[in-house]
């Protein structure tokens, strides 16, 4: 989940640094630190808070040396402390790391070092990585199989960069099942966690695979296996829109990116033809469908499983990725396995699929980032093109992905004539974002509420459970939601004077019986907040959406509840952009 990048160049190291940890700044932000190397020592300046913040209070950017390591956290072991902040060192400062991952068996290697002799400062996992570091150095006087030699006995998943006090042209940087890529540029080249990084310096770029090390100056790099084969890899060019990460003149990151999907559903339908058709293929042929994916993404795949039952006629399993070893035993060669990840890095839904396929499954996957380990493990994989997500709550990416798999439910059922109206529901998309006033009135409204439910039927109820996780991350508070056919089994006892409840009711076949389900919440006091294509006296709000055909409701109706939550956040006074205790890409179980 943390943010590390290093940076061996022809220029001062710190600004470069502390802009790449803003633009990754979405992967952890409650505390940043760096390390520079001015030729003679290495300067550490950390502290909590964001790193603007930290840069200006530090004066980070008045470092001199042109080569260093960054880090920006988001706490995993030890709280929010500047001690815990990273890089950390060894007990002689020779040895600097940055790490993003869980070391599984920290405790054990501490106690292990702590009766050598070392002295540990904080309370991380990260650590012991440093100290295991020197340990072997001074036994070996050799850079890399110091670091190769403490990676044999490190347990769990990593990401780490390297620089020593005595070598001051040179960072190293090593992975095991966390991402890190190397940024070639013209006298300087980079490591980082993220292309954001780095991708206003090059676009040149090696993912690097699990179990290699890569060696880096500023006009050199090399890369090996662990076990010290050298390994020649060719650069690729990333096409990642990501040259337009700034806020423009939108207030956060998360409201400029509801506002970018008229652009973005429309870009995500823009296929590769041969790309596509395999994919139908694959999904068509297979007699076993098992959809894995986590969060928002989830909530996607709920939305594939009921359309690929209800439109196709073909049944799929949806799996939360952190609990697929539950169905492991299932697959075989006859199961196609659909990833779905904005990030493509997210660590339960790779332990998924390296299970699917060591049991010989297929791997298809929707993706929204290039290069990804998610994509580099696929057999087969859709980009949702809709570029960099920096706000930590998916928008753009979740109606990018509901796009695709509109487009390839139509294409499997042989309904491509819809596919034109699929397209313009990207020209709706301004009708929905002109409500943004009255949705923030609504917030203002309940802003001092605590419980908020989400009430729908069929495709509308995984909807309501996308906009319950949206206000939770956003404006923490209690958000739930339910089928509102499950209503008179439990929940309606919840239901008092003036709870908000946000009811999914468009003119589809569940229109009748989910207005009758919002008429009981009215009889016992509940507020009725409709999201409807029609007006109806039982809701005390209405937001109106446009009329579309019935299965493409929830991509209309997502777009209000965006709006809901961040105007939730923001009536409450909190950055919708970094909710607290949570990070964009989910890289530690």
């Amino acid at each position: 989940m943390c943010g590390i990048i290093g940076y061996a160049g022809s220029i001062r190291a710190a600004p470069i640094l502390t802009q790449g940890l803003t633009n990754m700044e979405y992967r952890g932000y409650d505390s940043a630190g760096v390390g520079i190397h001015d030729g003679r020592q290495i300067s550490i300046k950390k502290d909590t808070g964001k790193i603007d913040e930290i840069k200006e209070r530090l004066g980070i950017d008045s470092l001199n040396g042109n080569i260093g390591i960054a880090h920006t956290r988001w706490a995993t072991h030890g709280k929010v402390s500047q001690v815990n902040a990273h890089p950390h060192t060894s007990c002689e400062s020779k040895v600097t790391v940055v790490h993003n991952g869980i070391i599984d068996n920290y405790q054990k290697l501490r106690i292990n070092l702590e009766t050598a002799g070392h002295l540990f400062i904080s309370d991380t996992d990260s650590e012991v990585i440093a100290h295991l570091i020197e340990d072997n150095f001074k036994s070996s006087g050799d850079y890399r199989s110091s670091i190769i030699a403490a990676c044999e006995v490190l347990e769990g998943s990593f990401a780490f960069v390297v620089i020593f006090k005595d070598n001051a042209d040179t960072i190293f940087g090593v992975r095991k099942d966390a991402p890190l890529i190397l940024g070639i540029g013209k006298n300087e080249n980079f490591i980082a966690s993220d292309i954001l990084a780095f991708i206003k310096k090059t676009d040149e770029v090696i993912f690097l695979e699990n179990f290699e090390l890569v060696e880096v100056s500023k006009d050199s790099y090399q890369i090996m296996s662990l076990s010290g084969e050298q390994k020649i890899r060719e650069s690729v060019k990333v096409a990642w829109e990501a040259s337009d990460i700034s806020r423009k003149d939108f207030s956060h990151f998360t409201l400029k990116e509801i506002h970018e999907q008229q652009n973005t559903i429309r870009q995500s339908l823009n296929q590769n033809t041969n790309i596509l058709n395999d994919f139908c293929d694959i999904l068509g042929n297979s007699n076993k469908i098992y959809i894995v994916a986590s969060g928002t993404s989830l909530h996607a795949g709920f939305i594939a499983k009921q359309l690929l039952a209800r439109v196709v006629k073909i049944p799929s399993e949806v799996v939360i990725a952190s609990e697929f070893i539950s169905y492991a035993d299932l697959i075989d060669s006859d199961s196609v396995i659909l990833a779905i990840s904005q990030s493509g890095e997210t660590a339960d839904v790779l332990d998924a699929i390296r299970t699917a396929k060591g049991r010989r499954g297929k791997i298809i996957s929707i993706v929204n980032t290039p290069g990804s380990s998610l994509t580099r493990e696929s057999d087969q994989v859709l980009f949702l093109n809709c570029g960099p997500e920096i706000g930590v709550a998916a928008t753009k990416s979740f109606t990018s992905q509901l796009a695709i798999i509109y487009q390839l439910v139509l294409i499997l059922s042989g309904r491509t004539q819809d596919i034109a109206e699929l397209t313009n529901i990207s020209n709706l998309v301004p009708e929905l974002l002109s409500k943004e006033e009255e949705v923030s009135k609504i917030c203002d409204t309940f802003a001092s509420n605590t419980d908020f439910y989400f009430v729908g039927r069929g495709l509308n109820f995984t909807i309501a459970l996308e906009g319950a996780l949206k206000l939770k991350e956003l404006a923490y508070v209690h958000a739930e939601g339910l089928a509102a056919g499950e209503l008179k089994h439990g929940t309606l006892a919840l239901i008092e004077e003036g709870t908000p409840v946000i009811v999914l009711n468009p003119d589809d076949e569940t229109y009748y019986e989910t207005l009758n389900n919002a008429s009981e919440m009215k009889a016992r006091g509940a507020k009725i907040i409709g999201i409807s294509n029609k007006p109806n006296p039982i809701y005390d709000y209405h937001l109106q959406i446009p009329t579309v055909d019935r299965i493409f409701y929830p991509i209309l109706e997502v777009i209000i509840l965006q709006f809901l939550a961040y105007y939730g956040a923001i009536s409450r006074h909190h950055n919708p952009d970094y909710p607290r205790n949570l990070a964009k890409s989910v890289t530690v179980k």
